[in-house]
């Protein structure tokens, strides 16, 4: 492959996947204005607007810094409900 078309995505590839790997190595997901922290899975990411969120890799990592577990459930709410 040509190293002028390369490089370029390669750049923007990596450029991209910036939240992506945040997200990944983050098992809790904040939210930086109430100060409540959720298990990153399923719908309790989109409770948190993308501007708002802070990740943590564990809980006692979130209350350190402040924040509440979230009383929701832990598990991924987008299968099964009813």
């Amino acid at each position: 492959m040509n190293l002028r078309l390369w490089l370029p995505l390669c750049v923007l590839f990596l450029g991209g996947c910036k939240d992506l790997k945040e997200q990944q190595l983050g098992a809790y997901v904040g939210d930086s204005q109430t100060k409540i922290v959720y298990k990153n899975v399923g719908k309790n990411t989109e409770t948190v607007p993308n501007e708002r969120r802070v990740y943590f890799k564990s809980v006692d990592e979130a209350m350190g810094q402040g924040y509440t577990l979230s009383n929701v459930a832990d598990t991924d709410t987008s299968a099964g409900e009813e």
